[in-house]
């Protein structure tokens, strides 16, 4: 739970260094237009609706038999973390595995990783995956920090849910292990395969329809959608804003550098500064960590 009501003052100022970050972007030429004919049709209807089939299918699996057989076995809270890190971790494997082995049926299978006229080095990508967290970030945090502000000022809701990912972190924080483990499948696995899943098949599917400017907005809005939870009741709005605003970003990288290693690189930093904040500060998220 997070009880600390940001006031709005704050939300003010950190909405303002995100307009100053932006700004100093735009006049640092990080805006480009965004047109690449050779990156298009190579991503069939099928393979978008076989790819979140993998994800959902795997998904149920684990939720309907694994984790109940697993917990009869392994009753004692220990035992619990140690279920809850390993199965998180062998689903998000699983899924890898699947979608990985579903890119190798495309008819172009590099061109979901990479357009052909993108000449720029992983270095490169990384360089900017690392210069795009620095504007997103306080845009990030100002969404998320503007929702918690509303709730409370309409609702006087002053406890907030934690994302369901937070728990699995907190979870794993007393064993070194499952602690590393989380962190893996969190910083690396989660990444990879929310970035395959939204921008690798969804948003190229949609860019061969609508144009790219069309095909971030709507794989952004799907990508926040895809992290609601029931749990998290009214936690759900910040969280689900914050992470529409970090989307956007994914997308935008991916459509710029016309690389899906570029916006690993950046859903990977972000998730990872997010849990390091997490066990070293204590502050929970209110962007994104799954």
């Amino acid at each position: 739970m997070s009880d600390e009501v940001p006031t709005l003052g704050g939300v003010l100022v950190l909405a303002i260094a995100a307009l100053v970050a932006l700004w100093i972007a735009k006049i640092s030429g990080y805006y480009t237009k965004l047109s690449r004919p050779t990156w298009k049709d190579h991503v069939p209807l099928w393979s978008v609706i076989s790819a979140f089939a993998i994800y959902f299918t795997a998904s149920l699996l684990v939720a309907s038999i694994f984790i109940p057989a697993l917990q009869k076995i392994l009753p004692n809270n220990t035992s619990i973390i140690a279920l809850t890190v390993w199965l998180h971790f062998s689903l998000s494997l699983i899924i890898l595995i699947g979608l990985s082995a579903l890119t190798r049926t495309l008819p172009s299978p590099t061109l979901l990783w990479k357009d052909p006229n993108a000449t720029q080095s992983c270095k490169e990508d990384l360089k900017y995956a690392l210069y795009s967290w620095c504007i997103a970030f306080p845009l990030v945090g100002s969404v998320g920090q503007f929702f918690d502000w509303l709730l409370f000022t309409i609702f006087q809701i002053k406890e907030l849910p934690d994302q369901l990912a937070v728990y699995f972190v907190k979870m794993s924080f007393a064993h070194p292990g499952f602690f590393t483990l989380a962190l893996i499948s969190i910083s690396i696995l989660a990444p990879i395969v929310e970035e395959l899943l939204f921008r690798g098949f969804l948003q190229s599917f949609l860019r061969t329809h609508l144009g790219s400017a069309k095909a971030i907005l709507i794989s952004s809005v799907c990508f926040a959608l895809f992290h609601f939870s029931p749990e998290q009741g009214l936690g759900n709005i910040p969280i689900i804003g914050s992470l529409f605003a970090f989307a956007l970003f994914l997308g935008y990288l991916y459509e710029r550098q016309g690389s899906l290693f570029a916006s690993i690189a950046l859903h990977s930093l972000f998730n990872t500064i997010s849990i390091l904040n997490l066990y070293f500060l204590g502050e929970t998220p209110r962007g994104p960590i799954w």
